[in-house]
């Protein structure tokens, strides 16, 4: 999610948000072959990045507010609400459309459901359509109960983005000084020993979801790049090196791609976060030349990141129904085809329902 607070727009970034995107696409194109993750086995770090950008944009704002805030869980809550409303019509259609398949399937099979599969039902649509799924009040976090399993990246920032930024504004100091630096490596070290590695979303560890704690820490993580990206832009050694900041950067980008494509587990996973951290604080330094890239259509790609996350799971399940076990290159080529298409179609809508309230 990107912010539109920032004086100019760093297509660069764009970029990467499409590109970060498009390896959760691909991860998950496994579902639609033989239910085996062929392609980017460790694609997940992808949204674990998602948070990290999302936490930098977050901090970033309340950092060039001018006011103080009266009322800092309030304000945390209105800014999260409002970015989430933007996905509504993505997230909803990309959700619905499971649930109406299930039940065209349910049709052609002859299956018969009763009155209390049919509420039961509905109550799983009106809590994943709500974001709630991580409150525990689905059940089990499996993607058969919950339908549209990505969207528990948007769950989790519902429950802790305006966490994160209550305690930003509430308490700066301990906040910028320790909070970012530390909290993020135990969090992960104790998910790594508890679960095997930084990436669970479907456990629960009491009242709270793995998922909310990995969405926490990379949120946390988000808010130390701000501060990482800052003190490069402000460190002469590195403004007057262009070149070497550039190279560190792209380096690490290739090297977390590379980890995504050969499978990491563990610690490795661990590693790889870091790794594409480093890589966004000197992209968003500013330093490199990659701030340079002012290519337009690059906004294009970026803007239709969050519409295919949201879109793309459904419309996979879609492509399974309607071809059954298809090559895994193929499926990928028919599902992003038919994203981009949905894509632009509710943008489009959502573009001439804005202007008729205008």
């Amino acid at each position: 999610m990107n912010d539109k607070g920032s004086t100019s727009r760093n297509r660069y970034i764009d970029l990467i948000r499409f590109l970060l995107c498009m390896m959760i696409f691909i991860h998950h194109s496994g579902h639609v072959t033989r239910g085996e993750l062929t392609l980017l086995p460790s694609g997940g770090l992808a949204a674990d990045a998602f948070f990290m950008l999302t936490g930098y944009y977050a901090i970033r704002h309340i950092s060039n507010m001018q006011a103080t805030v009266k009322n800092p869980m309030r304000y945390s809550m209105g800014y999260t609400l409002k970015k989430l409303i933007k996905t509504m019509p993505y997230m909803a259609f990309g959700t619905v459309i499971i649930y109406i398949l299930e039940l065209v399937i349910m049709g052609l099979t002859g299956k018969a459901t009763d009155f209390a599969d049919m509420a039961d039902r509905l109550r799983c649509m009106l809590l994943e359509l709500t974001l709630l799924p991580l409150t525990g009040m689905m059940g089990p976090l499996d993607p058969i109960v919950y339908r549209n399993a990505p969207m528990w990246y948007l769950s989790a920032l519902l429950i802790v983005l305006p966490v994160v930024m209550y305690i930003c504004i509430r308490c700066k100091d301990v906040f910028r000084n320790y909070l970012v630096w530390f909290i993020p490596p135990m969090l992960q070290g104790w998910m790594v020993v508890r679960f095997g590695g930084v990436l669970p979303w479907q456990d629960f560890v009491g009242p709270i979801s793995s998922a909310a704690i990995r969405g926490f820490s990379s949120l946390l993580m988000g808010a130390g790049i701000y501060y990482a990206s800052k003190a490069i832009a402000d460190n002469k050694a590195l403004t007057s090196r262009p070149v070497a900041a550039t190279v560190l950067e792209l380096l690490t980008l290739v090297i977390f791609l590379g980890n995504a494509v050969r499978g990491v587990h563990g610690y490795e996973e661990l590693i790889s976060l870091y790794i594409i951290a480093v890589s966004l604080s000197f992209a968003l330094s500013g330093v490199s030349y990659t701030t340079k890239i002012t290519w337009r259509p690059l906004e294009f790609l970026g803007s239709l990141s969050l519409p295919i996350y949201c879109l793309h799971w459904g419309i996979y399940r879609w492509v399974a129904a309607a071809f059954g076990q298809i090559d895994y290159r193929i499926a990928i080529v028919i599902t992003f085809v038919l994203c981009v298409i949905t894509s632009l179609v509710i943008m489009y809508m959502v573009r001439v329902i804005s202007h008729r309230r205008i």
